[in-house]
């Protein structure tokens, strides 16, 4: 029987209860991170993802289709621009920032302006 852990050059085959222990921790990650109030991140959600996708189909040795790299950002706006665009207070986009997958630079949020975008189309409807 192979170990649950396996390094295969650069790349790491995990196995039964070393995939679960894995997925544990990426849960753990994520719920940490949405209490202390930061957004998602990418690559956890990828994981998430990954072991879902893997639950459903059986535990394929194929990657999912559904994960992809996330965009990068090319352009960020600050919140009082955010503010303008939601019609709020500067301070109610900075609280939004979080949930918006903003990011703290030099003590300022930034955000991405598709997001802020849509989720004036989401509270639209």
């Amino acid at each position: 029987m192979n170990p649950p852990i396996q390094l295969l050059g650069n790349a790491i085959l995990l196995q039964g209860p070393a995939l679960d222990a894995l997925d544990y921790a990426v849960k753990v990650a994520q719920r940490s991170r949405r209490r202390n109030g930061l957004p998602d991140s990418g690559a956890l959600l990828r994981l998430s993802s990954a072991f879902e996708n893997l639950s459903a189909a059986g535990q394929s040795d194929t990657p999912p289709d559904s994960v992809t790299e996330t965009e990068e950002v090319e352009e960020w706006i600050t919140t009082d621009t955010a503010a303008q665009l939601l019609g709020c207070s500067s301070r109610q986009a900075r609280r939004l920032a979080p949930a918006l997958g903003g990011r703290l630079a030099g003590g300022r949020w930034l955000l991405d302006p598709h997001t802020v975008r849509e989720h004036i189309e989401g509270t639209r409807t």
